[in-house]
């Protein structure tokens, strides 16, 4: 049975796993905490599956993902499995969504088409600034100003980007100091749409969180480098920014960052070995200080035993213990 919001109706969270395989432990633990932070908010909870990368998505994963949920003990207010008033919950039953918006970037003249290939942008940039994950796109095929779509009608694009110049952003997310970037110099024109003609992550995802109303975004920390991106974006298109908040990440038995695509410490593992969720959810609240130690315990238990400040004070713990851990 759903959790009914007791008083606070504006809050909305969610948690939005792509159907890649099967959950891992960290996947786990980041649903727990955005649901934990949901409850205790006192807010909705949404269940969205970012399908739309479909060469990626397997058979069964979204029917497993939501399986693996309820087997933990976690629930949603909306989602795919019991719907709601902000469906379709499955990014594949959105793509009307992405073409209006993505219209109204174009006719904003805020995105471009561009004929670089990711080979190209990366020869252009021999060594990327540290800790930029990507290459900086250099501008190859950026318009000049007082341009229009007009001017490069004839231009075959192998991708869509948006336009970084002259915009400048400061945004914070929760727990962590805020950070004025100018786009242009520190991420570049980035990819909203691909050339195999799907949208991109970062696209899909703002335009979801925006119509969906959502307010709070808990997500791995592996993300945080996405924000400056999305919150341009949720700006160009006029919805209301979110609040983030970074968990960090929770890695594996050698110390590795988990992935589904090793196998990780899978939850597949876990149930294979008999073992009951209590036992799981005790030591996945322990790795991130919400207990002192390791004992059975349900969802419901710990949100009962837990309030917003307990978990934000751990979260913040578990931040500073990854960071001197693994200092950049």
């Amino acid at each position: 049975m759903s959790h009914e919001p007791e008083a606070n109706s504006t809050y909305r969270g969610r948690y939005a796993p792509s159907p890649t395989g099967r959950l891992h432990l960290g996947n786990l633990r980041t649903a727990l905490l955005a649901w934990l932070h949901a409850r205790l908010s006192r807010g909705r909870f949404i269940l969205r599956i970012d399908d739309l990368d479909t060469p990626r998505n397997k058979p069964g994963s979204i029917e497993e993902i939501i399986a693996d949920l309820h087997w933990l003990g976690l629930d949603w207010d909306e989602g795919p499995d019991i719907g709601g008033a902000n469906g379709p919950y499955l990014q594949s039953g959105r793509l009307d969504h992405y073409e209006k918006f993505f219209d109204q970037l174009k006719t904003a003249h805020l995105i471009f088409s561009c004929t670089c290939s990711r080979k190209d942008v990366q020869l252009a940039q021999s060594a990327p600034n540290a800790g930029q994950i990507e290459p900086i796109y250099p501008g190859t095929c950026r318009p000049p100003e007082g341009w229009s779509q007009q001017a490069a009608a004839n231009r075959t694009p192998v991708s869509w980007r948006f336009l970084t110049r002259d915009i400048t952003i400061t945004s914070q997310a929760e727990l962590s100091e805020p950070t004025t970037v100018k786009l242009d110099k520190t991420i570049g024109d980035f990819v909203v749409k691909r050339k195999d003609g799907l949208y991109a992550y970062q696209f899909a995802t703002v335009v979801d969180d925006g119509l969906m109303g959502i307010t709070d975004i808990v997500r791995g920390s592996d993300l945080s480098d996405s924000m400056l991106r999305q919150v341009a974006l949720f700006d160009a298109l006029g919805f209301s920014r979110p609040c983030f908040l970074h968990a960090p990440l929770m890695h594996d038995s050698l110390g590795g960052r988990m992935a589904k695509r090793d196998g990780s410490d899978s939850l597949e593992a876990w149930k294979s070995r008999d073992r009951a969720p209590e036992p799981l959810i005790g030591e996945l609240a322990s790795s991130c200080g919400l207990m002192d130690t390791a004992y059975p315990i349900s969802c419901q238990e710990l949100l009962e035993r837990l309030n917003l400040e307990d978990l934000l004070r751990s979260m913040s713990a578990a931040r500073k213990s990854a960071a001197a851990l693994n200092p950049a």
